[in-house]
């Protein structure tokens, strides 16, 4: 079991989490929740799709996030933010608060959605990840890797909020 914290000041920022694959972008297989729920009337979903299992947390060695670059091939915008990200649940964040800029705290109905970067901040001010939380995206949460450490539970008397 692992728990990530803080690098700057040790904070506990995650729940105890065990590492495995991240699931594939352009596959439902290993996916928590693959599929929203069906949206009501409003376009809305209480069930929309999640990548990580509770408890869980994936590596992803592809850039993620801001900034976004243009892809000579394809003449698309993509990604080029940083490598390494710690994919997690959601719900599995812990001692986190919004950016205190509110333009990065943005989204559009539901929750942040990630898109000018990094959203939640350590308790001391320290930028530590993105979370994924509006309705029209894959539900997660992002560590920095740059910002967070890897702590294994002997090392973790009790998480501060």
């Amino acid at each position: 079991m692992t728990f990530f914290r803080c690098r700057v000041c040790r904070r506990v920022l995650s729940a105890g989490v065990v590492e495995r694959v991240l699931p594939e972008a352009d596959s439902d297989d290993g996916w928590h929740r693959p599929e929203a729920a069906p949206s009501g009337a409003d376009g809305h979903t209480d069930a929309p799709v999640v990548r990580m299992p509770p408890g869980t947390f994936a590596v992803d060695p592809e850039p993620s996030g801001p900034p976004y670059v243009l892809d000579e091939g394809s003449g698309l915008l993509v990604e080029s933010g940083p490598r390494g990200t710690l994919v997690l649940h959601p719900d599995d964040g812990l001692g986190m608060d919004p950016h205190p800029d509110p333009a990065l705290r943005r989204g559009y109905c539901c929750g942040m959605d990630g898109e000018w970067g990094p959203n939640l901040v350590c308790g001391c001010g320290a930028v530590v990840a993105t979370r994924y939380s509006d309705c029209y995206q894959v539900q997660e949460l992002r560590l920095l890797p740059d910002a967070v450490e890897r702590a294994p539970a002997r090392a973790v008397s009790s998480p501060s909020y």
